[in-house]
């Protein structure tokens, strides 16, 4: 016999996440039995209250893409998360993929902040915002100081000149304005 294709696990959660997807269930003789629950997909009304929420733009941490969003359930619907306003997340397209594929979980905290918890134990939060004032380098410097000189690597191995990235960082963002 053929052997059927299969696809990986996330790759199907991905596209049940993506797709219309519709469970039937039916018994030994192919009778209908349940059809699943009714609200998969987010209303019109309800994906403007996530837009509004989420000000338009992509909750992972760190991220501030505004185009290509999708609203993403915080808990799976194949793990019985509801479509509704709490369990409801803007995330660009690129993130989306990794939270599926890469198995990274966003949870909402009390305090209404997305995190991302990571396979690997560690958890992603948004950093605080800075606001450079007169004296960007030296604001950014205090305000990073706390993190370790080996706790960033460069690709290469070597370590990260945190004043050197911060006054490159600044100057890009001189130049885009």
């Amino acid at each position: 016999g053929v052997t059927p294709a299969t696809l990986p696990p996330a790759v199907l959660q991905r596209l049940g996440c993506d797709g219309l997807v519709q469970a039937l269930l039916t018994d030994p003789h192919g009778n209908p039995l349940r059809l699943g629950r009714r609200n998969r997909f987010p209303t019109r009304r309800l994906q403007a209250a996530v837009h509004a929420r989420d000000h338009g733009t992509c909750q992972y941490p760190g991220c501030a893409h505004t185009r290509w969003l999708h609203v993403h359930h915080l808990v799976g619907w194949a793990e019985g998360g509801r479509t509704d306003l709490d369990n409801l997340t803007l995330v660009c397209g690129s993130h989306h993929r990794h939270l599926h594929e890469e198995g990274i979980v966003l949870r909402r905290t009390s305090s209404a902040t997305i995190v991302a918890l990571l396979p690997d134990g560690r958890t992603l939060v948004p950093a605080p915002p800075v606001t450079p004032g007169e004296q960007p380098i030296a604001t950014l410097a205090d305000e990073t100081g706390h993190v370790a000189p080996n706790a960033v690597a460069t690709r290469d191995g070597g370590r990260l000149n945190l004043g050197e990235s911060l006054f490159v960082l600044l100057q890009d963002r001189v130049a885009v304005a």
